[in-house]
């Protein structure tokens, strides 16, 4: 561990979320898929998710969500803007730049991370180090998706779970700051890369290819795999976390990790050991937000009072890619 990076204080000044205008309930949804509610609610614990209508974007979520964030304590200016989304507004553009416009803010840094479900928990820790090394003394955080846009409309595997929405983060640090990582880490497999993706549009794919197979653009997801995946790395990754910090089960008073399924948030529960009533939550009422899950869960924990100044808060997001990232810090 960086005994600078461990030293280092911050603190949250913000935090915001911004939701598409329309829920789509698992009434509704059974009705379109031709499957029971029941059915939906064992298999991932979601109780309705949101849809973007085609005004809502990627976009236009993220700057929602950014200005709320930003109303808490509105000066100064962020000097980076980073966006963590896997569904940018255009393809080959980063959506950062936009944002920051958008905003009003001045030609400051701005670009995009690409590291799907850990992309808030990713961001998070290349926002600290922003700032730790001096490179910004304010950073917008801003996770934003809307994976909906990429589903087959009939594929019951993917529309049960994926949500679209969007939260933000203002990081900074001065002279009375007091929150501080205690550990770290971050890992990936690209072994995993087919298990969630877009087969086309990538180089791999390009869309000229596809101009005669529309099914190709929706979402392919291997979730046995990922489920598998997400359990047995999550749950090493937490045990990792704790003993690199130097503390026990018990010293953890709160865990938000990705809100992918609550299959798998109670897996880890029961393996990490820790009591889930300590464990943040929001996946019945937004479904999995991809980047967004995180950040959406602290923004409810923050609007509940829930942390206060000594307690150890565990993030950890785990994801396509594959990728993983997590921190256990101080508030």
């Amino acid at each position: 561990m960086s005994e600078a990076l461990t030293n280092f204080r911050f603190r949250i000044a913000g935090c915001g979320a911004a939701l598409p205008s329309v829920a789509l309930t698992n009434e509704t949804l059974a009705g379109e898929l031709g499957v029971e509610e029941d059915w939906i609610l064992a298999r991932c614990g979601i109780e309705q998710r949101y849809q973007s209508n085609l005004e809502e974007t990627t976009l236009s979520l993220a700057v929602s969500a950014s200005r709320k964030a930003l109303e808490f304590d509105p000066v100064p200016n962020p000097d980076l803007v980073l966006c963590s989304t896997f569904t940018p507004e255009y393809l080959l553009c980063p959506t950062a730049p936009a944002i920051a416009k958008e905003l009003g803010l001045p030609a400051v840094g701005a670009f995009d991370i690409n590291a799907a479900c850990s992309g808030a928990a990713i961001g998070f820790l290349t926002s600290i180090n922003f700032l730790a090394t001096g490179f910004a003394k304010r950073v917008l955080l801003v996770c934003s998706d809307t994976p909906t846009k990429y589903l087959k409309q009939t594929d019951r595997n993917t529309r049960i779970l994926m949500g679209d929405g969007a939260a933000a983060i203002v990081l900074e640090t001065n002279d009375t700051c007091e929150s501080h990582i205690l550990s770290w880490l971050w890992g990936s497999d690209g072994g995993g890369n087919k298990m969630f993706h877009l087969p086309g549009g990538g180089s791999a794919l390009p869309p000229a290819s596809l101009q005669d197979n529309e099914n190709e653009l929706s979402v392919a997801m291997d979730g046995r795999s990922l489920f598998r995946f997400a359990v047995e790395q999550g749950s090493s990754a937490i045990a990792s976390l704790i003993e690199k910090a130097k503390l026990t089960v018990g010293d953890v008073d709160w865990v938000i990790v990705h809100q992918a399924n609550r299959r798998i948030i109670q897996a880890l529960i029961d393996r990490s050991g820790i009591a889930g009533e300590r464990w943040v939550s929001n996946i019945g009422g937004v479904g999995n937000t991809v980047a967004a899950s995180i950040p959406l869960a602290l923004a409810q924990g923050m609007e509940q009072g829930l942390f206060h100044q000594g307690h150890r808060v565990l993030v950890l997001g785990f994801g396509a890619g594959l990728t993983w990232a997590g921190f256990l810090m101080q508030w």
